[in-house]
């Protein structure tokens, strides 16, 4: 009940940050927020790292560099997806990670229940109807959305190979490595394309500020936390209820709007999600 609570909070506050990214991404490249993110996050984890023989073992940052990888996948691709699409396309796309955990289990030996592929049936037309039913601030690009898709793959991932690490050793030593790889990959994109600058609002610095503080040291601690105590499937579950924040935050803070054909796409993903329940 705790571990289905504390990821309730987390998500609610992902579906909150979709609005304030986007709001940033107005005067900030998505490398250079990522950098400022991940390496603010990097900081606040480092105290994880004292006091845990385990947390400098080989394993711990073979494993953490691992995560860090897939990570870094995920929020590039999210971000620099939200460059070309709106807040709430972004989260519903995104929660296409939760109907792949178990397609991606299955890559690495699980079998998958006969309604995984339903449901991911389901999401796919969903998603080509968000991507393809709408135009203006509503319906943003098909680029933009193919990014969000990559990043959904990414997640999934993620989570599958969380749930793997968290389990066999210490969640919380695991934390340092992953989130420090994804600084540096930011800033090294950063450096490369030429992002790295300082002239930007205070919206910036408080997107920089919530994002790195409650939604990746915190929110991966409550996740890493939560993988030793349920299966990959059984927390992408709970993280389903992202895409209704997003929206829900799209829409009131960023006055987006789907179209009807949208809607009908959206209401497809999140029962292709929710229809993974067990």
């Amino acid at each position: 009940m705790m571990s289905t609570l504390a990821l309730l909070v987390i998500t609610a506050v992902w579906g909150w940050t979709f609005a304030l990214v986007k709001d940033a991404l107005h005067e900030i490249g998505p490398f250079w927020f990522l950098a400022l993110r991940f390496t603010l996050a990097a900081v606040l984890a480092l105290p994880l790292l004292q006091g845990r023989p385990e947390a400098w073992s080989w394993r711990n940052w073979r494993r953490g560099l691992g995560l860090g990888a897939f990570l870094f996948g995920g929020y590039f691709f999210q971000t620099w997806g939200l460059v070309h699409t709106t807040a709430q396309k972004s989260g519903l796309i995104t929660g296409l990670s939760v109907v792949l955990v178990p397609v991606v289990a299955w890559f690495l030996g699980s079998r998958p229940a006969r309604r995984t592929w339903v449901g991911v049936g389901l999401a796919a037309v969903g998603v080509a109807l968000l991507a393809l039913g709408g135009n203006g601030m509503a319906g943003g690009t098909w680029f933009g959305d193919l990014l969000t898709v990559i990043c959904a793959i990414a997640f999934a991932v993620y989570l599958v190979l969380l749930e793997r690490y968290a389990k066999a050793g210490d969640y919380r030593a695991l934390l340092p490595p992953q989130i420090g790889l994804v600084a540096l990959l930011s800033l090294a994109g950063a450096g490369l394309w030429g992002e790295v600058t300082f002239a930007f609002s205070t919206r910036v610095w408080v997107a920089v500020g919530v994002t790195a503080v409650l939604a990746t040291t915190g929110a991966f601690y409550v996740l890493a936390w939560a993988g030793r105590r349920a299966t990959a499937s059984r927390i992408a579950i709970v993280l389903a209820t992202e895409p209704v924040f997003a929206g829900l935050f799209g829409w009131w803070l960023l006055g987006e709007v789907l179209l009807p054909l949208q809607i009908v796409g959206a209401i497809l993903v999140l029962t292709g999600i929710l229809s993974q329940r067990s």
